[in-house]
């Protein structure tokens, strides 16, 4: 019998995918569970230690055209990026926890628990990469961190702690405007960080000093050598000249404002808004840096691309137990924070406060009113104001409270002002002073009419005192940490100098232990 065949039947069979094919959906699935791990690590940390996430969102979009750190977010969309960029880097690396990182972890964890319960924004900010850092190797091994640590790190160029060098930058901008004043011959006259001219006063402020550009500048030098790919004594020398160009540019800015307030007698528009011409002349000194760092011989490091070649060695290991045993170490300390504020969340945040009755020879307390002393505190416990009275002298005394500090309730808030509304008392120099009750800070204050006296002030946080702001909030973040948190005060005490500080210094000296409330 004959065979008969259609043509379908003489269609060859479909091919099986090629193992180039299978190892090219292995390494993309790879690549993308690479990425989520690495994503999920950041939001972990952002959503773990909120805080200092709230902090940094509060850092980078204030609202006004002074802050330095306005850049922030782009910054972290670029610490994003470059992730992405490098993911070949992240697959070729071999994952290899490591396990002993969650000590440091544990430790750091607890150092950021400390500096957000002691309010100092500072630390608690700036540890958050260091911690996310950590994760990173206990979770997925010391070579893909590697790989994370330029983009982790790339995050400090909109850290606060730039501010700390804002004065050096102040001074060092007034002292080169009166370098340019003189060259140029201008009729003006540098006197600490304001200039002197015949239509009136320019002051060369804080926001002035040109910190954001010096950071901008520096950071854009930073990202620029590292996508060339240089050796890092290349990336040092761009880094350099590109943060003294940043320099350059504002003292340039300073100088330009000054001629043009002297040719309009001071009318022109640019003493008052000068905010964009320092950014145009910003992008002109880049763009001179990049024609410049264009022209210099290629030296490539060749240690990016050689990772890059290892790309197709994967590691397939997706070391679940590790990344669940670092998350649990994330979360645990600031957990039982949040777990301890919200056991404390029912409790009374109130304070009574007792006075003592007046000396002999004294009457008292009395409730002030109609003072130029309204010290101002928000969310506290308790506060009071009263004075003491003898024949001639008169001491006026404060002292809040706070239960449990918080957030937005808490000794050192940045809102809260010890001498009142600005303006109303003017402070002079603070400096400690000793007295037979112990330290205190003295500020010497004027008063609207002209009036002078002297404030002493200390904190007390449970049974120990201070006269260090941020000593006592350090000490408040250990004791904190406690089941119950200690009361945590301050108190203050003021008198007039008549007819001189140093008498209001006796006076202080001899009485200021008498007339120290009770809190409870």
């Amino acid at each position: 019998m004959a065979n008969y065949t259609t043509p379908e039947d003489c269609e060859p069979p479909v091919a099986a995918s090629s193992p180039a094919a299978r190892t090219d959906d292995v390494l993309q699935s790879t690549v993308l569970g690479r990425l989520a791990t690495v994503y999920g690590f950041w939001i972990a940390a952002a959503l773990l230690y909120w805080p200092s996430a709230l902090g940094l969102n509060a850092l980078w979009t204030q609202p006004s055209e002074e802050e330095p750190f306005t850049h922030g977010y782009l910054v972290l969309l670029i610490s994003l990026w470059l992730i992405f960029r490098d993911r070949k880097r992240l697959v070729a690396a071999p994952l290899r926890a490591a396990p002993r990182a969650l000590i440091a972890l544990m430790v750091l964890s607890a150092m950021w628990v400390w500096a957000w319960r002691a309010e100092i924004r500072e630390i608690h900010l700036m540890l958050l990469p260091v911690i996310l850092f950590t994760a990173i190797v206990a979770a997925l091994g010391w070579r893909i961190a590697r790989v994370l640590a330029f983009p982790i790190g790339y995050l400090y160029f909109a850290m606060p702690m730039w501010t700390d060098i804002n004065g050096l930058v102040q001074t060092l901008s007034a002292r080169m405007t009166g370098v340019l004043i003189w060259i140029s011959g201008l009729p003006a006259y540098l006197l600490g960080n304001y200039v002197q001219l015949p239509g009136g006063t320019i002051e060369i402020a804080q926001s002035c000093s040109g910190l954001h550009a010096l950071i901008v500048g520096l950071a854009l030098a930073t990202l620029y050598g590292e996508l060339s790919g240089e050796p890092l004594r290349r990336r040092l020398q761009w880094i350099g000249v590109m943060g003294a160009l940043s320099l350059l540019v504002n003292w340039v800015r300073i100088f330009t404002v000054i001629v043009a307030a002297y040719f309009t007698d001071m009318h022109s528009s640019l003493v008052k808004n000068h905010y964009w011409l320092g950014w145009w002349l910003f992008a002109a000194a880049f763009a001179g840096f990049l024609w410049w760092t264009g022209r210099q011989p290629a030296t490539h490091d060749d240690r990016r691309a050689g990772a890059r070649k290892d790309a197709g060695d994967v590691n397939s290991d997706s070391g679940a137990a590790h990344v669940a045993a670092t998350v649990f170490a994330l979360a645990l300390l600031p957990a039982l924070a949040y777990g301890m504020d919200w056991a404390h969340s029912g409790a009374s945040a109130l304070v009574a406060i007792t006075w003592p009755r007046a000396p002999a020879g004294w009457s008292g307390p009395q409730p002030v009113t109609g003072d130029d002393w309204h010290p101002h505190f928000v969310g506290a416990g308790g506060e009071s104001l009263v004075d003491y009275r003898d024949a001639g002298r008169r001491i006026e005394v404060f002292t809040v409270g706070y239960r449990i500090q918080t957030q937005s309730a808490k000794l050192l808030g940045y809102w809260n002002h010890l001498l009142g509304k600005p303006g109303e008392l003017k402070p002079g120099t603070t400096r400690i002073v000793k007295s037979r009750s112990g330290e205190w800070r003295e500020t010497p204050v004027v008063g609207r009419t002209g009036a002078r006296s002297l404030i002493w002030s200390r904190y007390r946080v449970g049974r120990y005192v201070f006269v260090r702001p941020r000593l006592s909030q350090a000490w408040y973040g250990l004791e904190a940490l406690a089941l119950h948190p200690p009361i945590s005060s301050l108190t203050a005490v003021r008198t007039a100098c008549l007819p001189d500080c140093k008498t209001a210094r006796n006076t202080l000296n001899a009485v200021a232990a008498d007339f120290q409330p009770s809190i409870r």
